[in-house]
C-alpha cells in the first residue's frame, strides 16, 4: 500500500458520496475488524506512509491494527520524512521517490525469510 487512504470520517464528501449509509469512521469498509484483517489472504504486506501527509497517522493505525489482529503474515512499514502525500507522482525522480520504488522492488523480490514485522524510517 502506498500512500493508503482509510477516509469514514463523518465529515469525509468522498466517503459520504459512496457510502451515503455508514457507520462512520468505525464502518468495517474503512476499518476492518480485528478477525477480518486476520484472514487476510497474503503474506506480506508493504505499507509506505508520508511524514508530512494528512493520512499518514491512519496508515500507521493500520499498520498497528494488522500486527495485533493476530495475521500470520509479515507487515513492514516504511515512513518517508519530510514528503507529502502522492509526492512520489509530482517528482517522481526525487530522491525518496526513487527510494520508494526500490523499496517496492526490493519488497516484490524478496524471499520468505525477512523478519515478520519491521519498521522502517531512514528515508
Amino acid at each position: 500500500m502506498v500512500h493508503p487512504f482509510f477516509g469514514g470520517t463523518e465529515d469525509d464528501e468522498m466517503w459520504l458520496y459512496m457510502c451515503a449509509s455508514n457507520d462512520g469512521p468505525q464502518d468495517p469498509r474503512m476499518k476492518p475488524p480485528a478477525e477480518d484483517l486476520a484472514r487476510l489472504g497474503c503474506e506480506r504486506v508493504l505499507i509506505f506512509v508520508a511524514e508530512r501527509d494528512y493520512l499518514c497517522p491512519a496508515g500507521k493505525n493500520y499498520y498497528e491494527e494488522l500486527k495485533k489482529s493476530g495475521w500470520k503474515g509479515r507487515v513492514e512499514l516504511v515512513e518517508l520524512l519530510d514528503e507529502k502525500h502522492v509526492f512520489y507522482l509530482r517528482n517522481p525522480t526525487c530522491t525518496n521517490a526513487l527510494e520508494l520504488t526500490n523499496k517496492f522492488i526490493s519488497f516484490i523480490k524478496q524471499n520468505n525469510g525477512s523478519p515478520r514485522n519491521s519498521i522502517e524510517s531512514k528515508y
